[in-house]
């Protein structure tokens, strides 16, 4: 359970996504300390609790379903999601986060509110660009299958989004620590991240739809 968490953490920080653009626009504004950790605590705080009460909600419809058959089917229809999501990628049918950002006349909303953006504004995109998502559910539906005493399972679904966040995270200590090289590791990062998005997004979710359908397949079986 817990290296299947850490992967899927992992994954989830290296993935190309939107609030990976969100945190190098931060770091370019004059006051970056103080809106990236608005960014970071509140997204944090809140995908947290939202993750504890899917949790619930997963654990409530094991118990009417059968856990194990619940989170085994869930695992394969996931699994299925993740390779169609892969293949769509790969065949040009489904656009990447920057690629689809890029298109003309289409500026992402993110980048245009964070060109000057307040602790507020800051927060809420901390919340936006980590809504829960299709491997995010992967996890919680994994948490939700083992039987957790008390805050236990709040404890896993903290420990995921700390490796979720490990963006924002690191860039707030380079602002702190050494803000005159935090432009340039995350912007060389973001900028490699974009010219390999594509590949990064095939693999990443091909191998992940790959091992979620082996795991339920063989749990049903």
């Amino acid at each position: 359970m817990i290296f299947e968490l850490l992967a899927l953490g992992v994954l989830s920080a290296l993935r190309p996504a939107t609030s990976q653009a969100a945190v190098v626009a931060l770091l370019r504004a004059p006051d970056a300390r103080r809106l990236l950790l608005a960014f970071t605590l509140t997204g944090l705080i809140v995908s947290i609790a939202v993750g504890t009460l899917i949790v619930v909600a997963f654990d409530g419809a094991g118990n009417a379903f059968g856990r194990s058959s619940f989170a085994a089917a869930f695992d394969v229809l996931a699994g299925v999601a993740a390779l169609a999501f892969a293949a769509g990628v790969k065949q040009g049918r489904v656009s990447p986060p920057h690629r689809a950002a890029s298109k003309p006349k289409s500026p992402s909303r993110i980048t245009t509110r964070l060109s000057h953006p307040s602790a507020r504004t800051a927060a809420v995109a901390g919340v936006a660009t980590h809504v829960p998502g299709l491997i995010y559910l992967v996890v919680l539906n994994a948490i939700a299958a083992e039987d957790f005493r008390g805050g236990e399972a709040t404890l896993y679904v903290a420990v995921y989004n700390l490796l979720w966040f490990a963006i924002p995270i690191i860039a707030l200590a380079l602002a702190v620590f050494s803000p005159g090289t935090a432009n340039v590791y995350l912007g060389r990062g973001a900028a490699w991240a974009r010219e390999n998005e594509e590949w990064l997004l095939v693999t990443s979710f091909a191998a992940l739809g790959a091992y979620l359908v082996i795991k339920g397949v063989v749990a049903l079986a």
